[in-house]
């Protein structure tokens, strides 16, 4: 009894002290601010210590309620430290604020409530703070958000594998001058997006009666998860804004010397949130042919002859026209036709557009009679899906009637054989007995012994093993081309692949870190493990979508129940207030034990 209440006070005290030398602090700043006006959440975290520098504790997330109408963004951390010596004594101070930036074009009082997060294994409470957004003057200057801001034409639906052509844009005043764009960044987990062109077009607009400069950027979306995804674009820029302090003011307006006296600062520019709404592509109606083509296309089928022989090859080619995913479509399997054999086809893009969303693909099929006669190359079909009708589309050629001849080739001759005895061919002998006057007569044939003839270069051990090392460099190169010709043609090959090659590393990340970087590096590798292993984009699936995917390749209820466990020790360490100090030991051997499964 006396023992609990001994650990009973030494709680209350280790309570007391941290509170006594760890103080949190949130506010805005400013804390009034006009509508589209950025204003910062800043939450401050000081520790103060008597005999050491405080060392901070890194803080990934902070478990942050939402207040609908209230935008937060970029967020980012600033340390300090500082030492006082009062009355001969020292006291350590170490700061870390984590700012955050907010906007609300909509006129309220926005205030986020108090909440607790996780800190050095204790509990901090990060108190209430509220902004004040008001109704901006007829005479306030523009912001930075109208000065400078980003657009993105993304629709709002889509279908799984559609791919999609976008065009980024960032809009910059004509009284601004761009120093540079130092980063670009998505936040488009659901979807594949095509990398940024170096170059960017440019032109000018009228957008709310002021002039703009446009840098655009064409881009192609395509996405790999069904339902709500968000899709948003950064730009980290540098820009020198105007002086507008006394614009407004001045009877004359701005002057020509705004610009010259203006601040150059450093930006983060966002597109407006966008969530787009994926849908599966419809199960009802889907051909046999269908293989994952999206868009619109043409089909054109020809034969290079209608006239062969036997043993002779034909072409026969196959084009498709139009608008779509050409890099997702494949060439469609020839039936097995009586009196032909035929190969894989040979493909050949031509692409209309920057985008290569228009344009031509061919397949090339090469046939081979093997008898005479009139025989059928085999009927073309194919099949996609519209997705402005929503309906699949089947397209299909009749089969081409060909005329074989007999092969011209001569017949190989065959070796007669004996029936009976009688009809074998007599045996000739060839040697003769000599007299002792015609040995006496006849020269000496028998050949003499002759000089030593040294072997030949290409028969000596280092011509095998230069023909052994050559023979594996060109297996090696083989393998390498096929390689990489399945990442280029295979798109479920590529993915698989992709997925073991960041699973290499984010392993390798996990090893060397604790708490919630080793759970997040976790997740990542169980999902990562299971793209590799569906040939299926999982990168952002849930639990929920891991639990069915593993019932569905028969993983066992104890790997289930192991990753179910992993998620919500990850999801704890990340949202709730529990201690992130655990023993990461047995979460370690969890994920290895999944990873083994997969």
């Amino acid at each position: 009894m006396h023992l609990r209440h001994v650990f009973l006070i030494f709680a209350i005290w280790a309570t007391s002290a941290l509170n006594a030398e760890i103080q949190v602090n949130a506010r805005f700043e400013p804390a009034r601010v006009a509508a589209g006006s950025t204003s910062r959440y800043i939450v401050e975290i000081v520790e103060s210590d008597t005999s050491a520098m405080p060392e901070p504790e890194r803080i990934t997330s902070l478990p942050i309620p939402s207040d609908g109408g209230l935008t937060l963004r970029n967020g980012h951390t600033s340390t300090s430290q500082s030492t006082q010596i009062v009355n001969g004594k020292r006291n350590y101070s170490s700061t870390q604020q984590l700012i955050i930036d907010a906007v609300s074009k909509t006129p309220s009082a926005y205030t986020i409530p108090a909440y607790i997060f996780e800190y050095k294994g204790g509990r901090l409470q990060a108190p209430a703070a509220t902004l004040t957004v008001v109704e901006r003057s007829a005479n306030a200057a523009p912001t930075v958000d109208e000065l400078i801001f980003l657009k993105a034409d993304a629709p709002q639906q889509l279908y799984v594998g559609q791919t999609t052509p976008i065009t980024l844009k960032l809009y910059i005043s004509s009284n601004v001058q761009l120093r540079g764009l130092n980063a670009f960044e998505r936040d488009a987990d659901g979807f594949t997006v095509s990398d940024l062109p170096e170059e960017s077009s440019e032109s000018v607009e009228m957008h709310n009666g002021s002039r703009y400069r446009v840098y655009s950027w064409p881009l192609t979306i395509t996405p790999i998860s069904a339902g709500p995804q968000d899709l948003n674009f950064q730009f980290t820029l540098a820009a020198q804004m105007p002086d507008q302090r006394n614009a407004r003011n001045s009877p004359f307006g701005g002057g020509m010397f705004d610009n010259f006296f203006g601040r150059s600062e450093r930006f983060n520019i966002y597109t407006e949130p966008t969530q787009i709404d994926v849908r599966t592509l419809p199960s009802e109606g889907k051909p046999k042919s269908f293989s994952g083509a999206i868009g619109n296309f043409s089909m054109a089928v020809s034969a290079d002859t209608d006239t062969t022989r036997v043993d002779e090859p034909i072409m026969l080619s196959l084009k498709l026209s139009g608008r779509g995913n050409f890099d997702r479509i494949k060439g469609p399997e020839m039936k097995k036709t009586r009196g032909w054999r035929n190969y894989k086809p040979e493909s050949d893009f031509e692409a209309s557009d920057s985008q290569s969303l228009k344009g031509v693909k061919r397949f090339d099929y090469v046939f081979i009679p093997e008898k005479a006669g009139t025989l059928k190359l085999p009927e073309v079909r194919f099949s996609f899906f519209d997705p402005k009708v929503g309906k699949y589309v089947e397209l299909s050629s009749p089969a081409i009637s060909v005329e074989v001849g007999p092969s011209l080739r001569p017949a190989l001759p065959t070796q007669p054989t004996a029936t009976d005895e009688s009809d074998a061919t007599p045996a000739v002998n060839l040697t003769k007995a000599l007299s002792p006057e015609e040995l006496l007569l006849t020269l000496d044939y028998r050949p003499s012994t002759g000089r030593n003839i040294q072997k030949h270069l290409c028969s000596s051990p280092l011509c095998y093993g230069l023909n052994a090392v050559g023979l594996l460099t060109l297996t090696a190169t083989g393998i390498w081309i096929y390689s990489r010709k399945r990442l280029h043609q295979n798109a479920d090959y590529a993915l698989a692949h992709e997925a073991k090659q960041t699973l290499k590393a984010t392993l390798k990340a996990s090893q060397n870190s604790d708490g919630a970087d080793f759970y997040h590096s976790a997740q990542c590798a169980v999902r990562l493990a299971a793209t590799a292993r569906m040939k299926r984009n999982l990168r952002s699936a849930d639990l929920a979508e891991l639990e069915a995917v593993f019932k569905q390749i028969n993983l066992s209820d104890d790997v289930i129940a192991q990753t179910r466990a992993l998620f919500q020790a990850a999801d704890g360490h990340r949202f709730s207030g529990r201690s992130q100090s655990a023993d990461l030991q047995s979460a370690r051997t969890q994920l290895n034990s999944i990873l083994k499964a997969l």
